[in-house]
């Protein structure tokens, strides 16, 4: 199955539409062409986390905050954010976030 379906399901689920006009919900970081080989659902995208899924050889971390809220300059490594990234990026590992949408859903 490619991350593209489970990004599908999701947001079938918690639409895109539904989130708040501050917020950054959707693939944050990687190809959702690529076939899914697990999946890690957190709070957030912390180091542990990407760790984990390295570990675990997952490719799709699902978290409820986004990594990135606000543009950024350059990624260089000086903070969690730009490190978390990097490692992402390395290992092929996409982020997902579904925050507002999912926080405005009507059950």
């Amino acid at each position: 199955m490619k991350i593209a379906d489970i990004i599908a399901c999701i947001e079938d689920f918690a639409p895109k539409s539904y989130q708040e006009s501050y917020d950054n919900t959707g693939l944050i970081i990687g190809n959702a062409k690529n076939e899914c080989t697990g999946i890690l659902i957190c709070l957030d995208s912390i180091e542990s986390v990407i760790d984990e899924a390295i570990a675990k050889k997952m490719n799709l971390v699902v978290a409820h905050h986004p990594i990135i809220f606000s543009g950024m300059k350059q990624i260089i490594g000086k903070n969690y954010i730009e490190r978390i990234i990097i490692k992402a990026i390395k290992n092929d590992i996409a982020i997902y976030a579904a925050h507002t949408n999912l926080d405005n859903m009507q059950y």
